[in-house]
């Protein structure tokens, strides 16, 4: 199974979160591929310049990201097209993570249930 993290799954991981749940856990181990998304890397760098005060930066979430194992998903044209075709109510970040995770395609950790219905597996890592 290939992975996308959202970007508070991701938080989740590096901290050793509990809100990340023992299946979310287990489903990372066993996964063929994580990704972390350039998308995530932009809003925490948006997030850090607006001095949100938990926010890591850009570059501390790539080293962070790295250092767990974690493959950077650049943002590719094919996932730009594909933004015409998601609702405009979502979070510019989430709707580019829904982009990647249905062009891609990959499975979507996130504990959002309003990116379920999109044309992708959704899966809640608290459980």
């Amino acid at each position: 199974m290939q992975l996308l993290l959202d970007t508070l799954s991701f938080l989740w991981l590096i901290r050793d979160d509990p809100r990340l749940g023992p299946r979310g856990r287990r489903l990372l181990q066993d996964a063929d591929l994580v990704l972390l998304s350039a998308a995530s890397l932009w809003q925490l760098a948006q997030q850090n310049a607006m001095g949100h005060p938990d926010a890591l930066t850009a570059s501390e979430a790539l080293h962070w990201a790295e250092a767990s194992g974690l493959q950077l998903l650049p943002i590719h044209t094919t996932h730009l097209l594909q933004l015409e075709q998601l609702p405009p109510h979502h979070p510019p970040a989430d709707r580019l993570l829904l982009a990647q995770a249905i062009t891609t395609p990959l499975t979507l950790v996130s504990p959002k249930h309003s990116l379920r219905g999109h044309g992708c597996w959704v899966v809640d890592p608290r459980l």
